[in-house]
Formats: structure tokens, sequence, C-alpha cells
């Protein structure tokens, strides 16, 4: 199995693949220079260590010649070329690298203009530029931090906050502000994984135990059925 990109996706992917396939062949190819970057050392070292006694291949600093002629997520066997003139034979490949903010519903403009990434511009309180009722969370914001769940759960406290404000007819004060530095819980598997999260002295690292409990075990899904119940679509 070949993996293309090495970031939190594509590393929690092979992670789940051996939790499940323990036998099979997990190769990871970015061009990026290490894994985590602008992540505490001791994070990047275990992370590094974990995927190593887990026996995934992970070659960074290369990229492929020319894609597989396979569409991702498909089987059938195929061979790449690395940039770095190694040669990978393997049974599918999944793409793990990239963005697309899902926001072409806002592509009239008549609402907003979006960034040329596709993003809503939004406020402190992260209200929609030029708006005071409407608010926006999540990916499609433009606030300058990674595209993560765990920083959508927190844009969405400040907004319901807001908005419950405004219905008792008061103003929205509630603000929100990216963190200094990054935050992750990258689970490898049910029992790995590695976490840094933010702590009042500044970013802690968290054992693989922690991140188990919190994310691991069921990858949120707990979490979100008994929040919006079994049937949410």
């Amino acid at each position: 199995m070949l993996i293309l990109g090495a970031g939190p996706v594509g590393l929690e992917l092979a992670g789940e693949i051996k939790e499940v396939w323990p036998d099979k062949q997990v190769t990871v190819v970015a061009p990026a220079e290490e894994l985590l970057p602008g992540f505490q050392p001791e994070v990047r070292a275990d992370l590094q260590r974990q995927l190593a006694e887990l026996g995934v291949d992970v070659r960074l600093g290369t990229g492929l010649v020319a894609p597989p002629s396979n569409p991702p997520g498909e089987t059938g066997t195929f061979t790449v070329t690395t940039t770095s003139g190694d040669r990978i034979t393997a049974d599918i490949w999944f793409r793990a690298f990239g963005t697309n903010v899902n926001s072409d519903y806002l592509a009239d403009g008549k609402l907003t203009t979006r960034t040329p990434d596709g993003a809503v511009r939004v406020t402190d309180t992260l209200n929609v530029a030029g708006y005071d009722h409407v608010y926006a969370v999540g990916d499609i914001t433009d606030v300058p931090e990674a595209k993560m769940a765990g920083y959508a759960m927190q844009h969405a406290e400040v907004v319901a906050k807001n908005i419950t404000a405004q219905l008792r007819g008061g103003e929205p004060t509630e603000t929100y502000q990216p963190l200094p530095f990054p935050m992750i819980l990258l689970p490898l598997g049910s029992g790995g994984g590695v976490g840094q999260l933010p702590s009042p002295d500044g970013p802690s690292v968290v054992t693989a135990d922690i991140v188990r409990q919190y994310k691991g075990a069921d990858l949120f899904t707990g979490r979100f059925t008994e929040q919006f119940g079994p049937t949410a679509g």
C-alpha cells in the first residue's frame, strides 16, 4: 500500500492499516524533509520510533516522477519511480496531501467574496466579514491555522456563545484566537500515537495512552454519536 503525503491524515491512515493488516507493506512518500514540522522534538522522535516499530516505510524528501497509473483507492498492481530514483510497487494508493475547501456554493459572491484558496474571511468573533448575524466555523474560515477537527470544535463553542448572547439581546463578545503553536492528537491504530496539547506553560507532550483514550480507541465516533445521535448524517 502506498500513501502519498506524510501529514497527520496520511500517518493516521498508515496506523489504521497496520492495525487491521499488520503484515501489509505500507510505504509513505512525501517531499517534506521531516514529520510534523513545528511540533516538539519529543513528539517527532516518538512518532518516528512508533512508525518504525509498526514497519511503516517512510520516505521523506522525495516525490514521484509521475503519478500512479491507477486512480486512488482502486486496487491494481502498479510501479512508480520516486524523484530519488527508487521504484515502488504497490497494489493500491491513497492521496493524503492537499486540501480543498468545500465552498463552491458561495462561488457567485452574493454572500461574500472568497479568498484565492476558497476560504471565507471572518472576524475575531467568527462572523463572516461584513455580517453581524452570519458565522463560519471549521475549514472554510481564513483563520491562519491547520484545518483540523479540534480547531473546528473550538470555533463552534465560540459561535454558540455568540449566538446565545444575541438571542438574549446582547452583543457577541466571545472571540477566537489561534494558538501560537500547533496541537494534535495523532493515533497510530487503537493503541499508539503521539500528541501535543496546550497548557498554561505552552505546548505539552502527551502520552500514547492519552491519545488512545481521547481519540485512538474510536476516532471520536463515540463522542459524536453521543452528541448528535446514532442517525446523524
